[in-house]
């Protein structure tokens, strides 16, 4: 047999290629499968997260007696009820903001806004026109709406091009018992002076 012939016969012979292509595939077929899963257990953390903020929300919008103040004590607990929901071994915040609107002025008013044992920032009357109005539907004159952002952290088991990530959240819903969701000497009422310049403490 000529080397011709055998080089011909070696070229032409696909014997044992299933077994090199299986070890070429290997690798890549491992890397899509792990990367999947980290992709979708992304997207399992932040479904799972967003839940939990509107569970909170739901649970905040059912105070029902004013006279009941809901205080810091009440925001760490909801914060508190907020991590275990979202399962996470990291940190959490929570920040509650009471907003109304005035539809002569079309003004939306910040009541007051506090975060779960100081963590972030109060939001402030100049934030809100970018950072929560348009989140907030179109809403009647005089009407307050509860807004409930949320932060979590999401962490990859494996590094595959997703690295940890911050999972926010933001959830805008009305009182359902009340109509204002009423923070300690911060847009309470619990004053003498009204906004119509009438005092209490004057007989009529």
């Amino acid at each position: 047999m000529s080397l011709l012939r055998l080089i011909k016969q070696t070229a032409r012979d696909e014997k044992g290629s299933f077994s090199v292509e299986a070890i070429l595939m290997f690798p890549m077929l491992a890397w899509a499968f792990m990367a999947m899963f980290v992709f979708f257990e992304g997207l399992r953390e932040s479904n799972i997260n967003l839940k939990a903020a509107y569970t909170v929300s739901d649970l905040l919008s059912r105070h029902q007696d004013p006279n009941d103040e809901f205080g810091m004590d009440d925001l760490n607990g909801m914060q508190a009820v907020y991590a275990w929901l979202s399962r996470t071994k990291n940190p959490v915040n929570l920040r509650v903001s009471f907003v109304t609107y005035d539809k002569e002025t079309d003004f939306y008013k910040l009541q007051w806004s506090e975060a779960a044992h100081n963590a972030v920032a109060r939001v402030q009357q100049e934030q809100v026109a970018d950072a929560l109005v348009p989140h907030i539907p179109i809403l009647a004159d005089g009407a307050g709406v509860i807004v409930v952002e949320t932060w979590a952290t999401y962490d990859p088991v494996i590094d595959m091009g997703l690295t940890q990530t911050e999972l926010y959240n933001i959830v805008v819903i009305p009182p359902r018992f009340d109509g204002q969701l009423t923070w300690p000497g911060q847009g309470d009422g619990s004053g003498t002076v009204h906004d119509d310049g009438i005092d209490e403490d004057i007989d009529l």
